[in-house]
C-alpha cells in the first residue's frame, strides 16, 4: 500500500467535524490511569521531574517516558478539586504536550486539518457542551505556535484491493456521516459482520486474554469488561461485571448534565468521529474498519444494556461503554484482532 506521508496534505484551515462538540469540565477521567498518562520527550519528564521528583520517568510497559499515577490511580498533579496542580500554578503551557492535547487530535488532508476528539472521556460524550471551535482548540494543538498533525492522509484505502482519490472518498463518507447522525440502526450504517472469523485464533481467546490484562488500573478493568463481555456473547452465558471504579467521574457528569441523551446519539457521535479520524487509514482499509467498528459497537451495545439494567441513565451507560470499548480499540490487544480479520 502506498505511504500517505509523503503525499501532500494541509493542516489549515482547521475543520472540526459537523456537530462534534466539546469542552473540558474537569471531570478528572482523563488524568487517571484509564490509560497511560504520556508519552513523555525526555525533555518533558525531566521538566515534571523538577516540579515532583516522582512524578514522571521511564515506564517499561509503555516502552517510554510516562507520568506516574498515585496509590488511587490519579496522576500525581491531580488535586482533589480535580484540576492539574501543575496547570493551576504554572500555566497550561508547562504542561506536557499530549495533557494539554488530550482529547484533541489533528489530521492533515488535501482540504485541510481535521480537528478531531477522543471519546473516552464523559467531558467529551455528557451534557451540554459547545461545538468545536477551531481558534479555541488551536492552542491545544500546537507546539511551539505550529500546528502539529498526529497523521497525515490523502488517499482512502477503501478495500484490500482498492483506493480512493480525495475527491472521491468525500461524498462517501459524507452519506456515512449523515445516517451516522440520524436514527437508523447503527449496524446497518456500518453494514458489516461483527465478530468475523480470526485467523489462528478465536474469539474466545481472546476474550480470556482480555480478562487476564486486568492490572489494577482502570485500563486492566475496562480490559475485563470487553472481555468477558465478548465471552458471555459467545457462549450465551450471564456475564460477570468487573466492577466501575471510574463512577466518581461519571457521576460528575452526569450532575452537570440535567438532560439526557439518547445511546444512539451517544454511539453515533463516537462511530462518526472513528470515520472522521482517519486513524483506520494509515494501516488498514475503511472495509476492515468498518468490520472491527460493527464489532466494538455490538459489545458496547451489550455494556449498555447491562448498565441501563442496573439503574444507570441512557447517555451515562452508552457514556461509560464506549469509553471501555474506545480504551480496547486503541489497545495492542485490539491491533492483533485487527491483524488477525480478513476482510475482502
Amino acid at each position: 500500500m502506498a505511504s500517505n506521508k509523503k503525499k501532500k496534505t494541509h493542516v489549515r484551515p482547521l475543520l472540526p467535524r459537523p456537530g462534534a462538540r466539546y469542552t473540558c469540565f474537569g471531570d478528572g477521567l482523563c488524568c487517571t490511569d484509564i490509560h497511560g498518562i504520556g508519552p513523555l520527550t525526555k525533555k518533558e519528564s525531566a521538566q515534571m521531574r523538577r516540579i515532583d521528583r516522582k512524578s514522571a520517568g521511564w515506564n517499561d510497559d509503555h516502552d517510554d517516558y510516562m507520568l506516574n499515577t498515585a496509590a488511587d490511580g490519579g496522576c500525581v498533579f491531580l488535586m482533589a478539586d480535580q484540576r492539574c496542580s501543575v496547570h493551576a500554578e504554572r500555566g497550561p503551557e508547562a504542561k506536557p504536550e499530549g495533557c494539554r492535547r488530550f482529547p484533541l487530535g489533528l489530521v492533515a488532508t488535501p482540504n485541510g486539518g481535521r480537528i478531531t476528539t477522543d471519546h473516552r472521556c464523559p467531558c467529551r460524550t455528557m451534557g451540554e457542551r459547545p461545538e468545536i471551535a477551531p481558534d479555541e482548540v488551536e492552542p491545544s494543538i500546537s507546539e511551539g505556535g505550529k500546528l502539529v498533525a498526529d497523521r497525515r492522509i490523502r488517499r482512502i484505502p477503501l478495500t484490500a484491493k482498492k483506493q480512493l482519490k480525495w475527491s472521491e472518498w468525500e461524498p462517501v463518507e459524507a452519506e456515512y456521516l449523515r445516517r451516522l447522525r440520524g436514527r437508523e440502526p447503527l449496524a446497518e450504517v456500518l453494514d458489516a459482520n461483527a465478530f468475523p472469523a480470526l485467523r489462528g485464533s478465536s474469539w474466545d481467546k481472546q476474550a480470556d486474554e482480555f480478562v487476564g490484562a486486568r492490572d489494577g488500573s482502570q485500563f486492566g478493568v475496562a480490559m475485563a469488561w470487553v472481555g468477558d463481555t465478548i465471552s458471555a456473547m459467545q457462549n450465551g452465558r450471564a456475564p460477570r461485571s468487573p466492577g466501575r471504579p471510574w463512577s466518581a467521574a461519571f457521576d460528575r457528569a452526569e450532575a452537570r448534565s440535567p438532560k439526557a441523551r439518547t445511546s444512539r446519539e451517544v454511539f453515533g457521535d463516537w462511530l462518526s468521529d472513528e470515520v472522521w479520524s482517519l486513524k483506520w487509514a494509515e494501516d488498514y482499509h475503511f472495509a476492515l474498519a468498518r468490520t472491527e467498528l460493527a464489532t466494538r459497537l455490538q459489545i458496547a451495545q451489550d455494556i449498555c444494556a447491562r448498565l441501563r439494567a442496573s439503574g444507570a441513565r441512557a447517555d451515562r451507560a452508552a457514556a461509560e461503554a464506549v469509553m471501555m470499548v474506545e480504551l480496547v480499540g486503541e489497545s495492542d490487544y485490539w491491533t492483533e484482532i485487527k491483524d488477525r480479520i480478513r476482510v475482502s
